[in-house]
């Protein structure tokens, strides 16, 4: 008798068995501190999400590396390799002591093209010992974009060498 019953008992449980592929989750995944789901982890994608991927930047190399030369003149406040942007500090010529120009510099291209960068100079004069309202100069600033372009195209000549 208790042989029929055990014999039962295990037909009637083996036929319930699941199949799990067949059940849909209803559990929602428990976020964890730094991912969505607890169980997977952090994975460094995360942080910079699929629209950030490192081997996609918007700045050409020769540009930044050319203007980077031609501003280490002056103190750098500022380098965003990613952004494009270098900002200088202000910087005074020791020939020249009663000027001091601060220069910024945006590269906007992957390519080298002449218009892939834009230069601005900001300049102060010495009034009374204090220093006046900041003014752009054009002229110095297309100078200073000619040196970086002319910089940049040797960059790119020495580099296919």
């Amino acid at each position: 008798m208790m042989r029929r019953i055990l014999f039962l008992c295990f037909i009637f449980f083996s036929a319930c068995s699941t199949n799990n592929d067949l059940i849909k989750k209803t559990e929602k995944p428990k976020p964890g501190l730094f991912s969505k789901d607890a169980s997977v982890g952090v994975k460094i994608s995360d942080f910079f999400g699929p629209k950030s991927d490192i081997s996609n930047i918007n700045v050409n190399g020769y540009l930044w590396r050319a203007s980077l030369d031609v501003l280490s003149i002056a103190p750098l406040i500022s380098t965003d390799a990613l952004g494009g942007t270098i900002i200088t500090d202000w910087y005074t010529n020791k020939g020249i002591k009663d000027k001091r120009i601060k220069i910024t510099a945006y590269i906007r291209t992957s390519e080298l093209r002449s218009d892939g960068i834009k230069v601005k100079v900001h300049v102060q004069k010495l009034i009374n010992n204090v220093w006046s309202e900041t003014v752009t100069n054009k002229n110095l600033a297309a100078k200073i974009e000619e040196n970086i372009l002319n910089e940049a195209r040797n960059l790119r000549v020495n580099a296919n060498k």
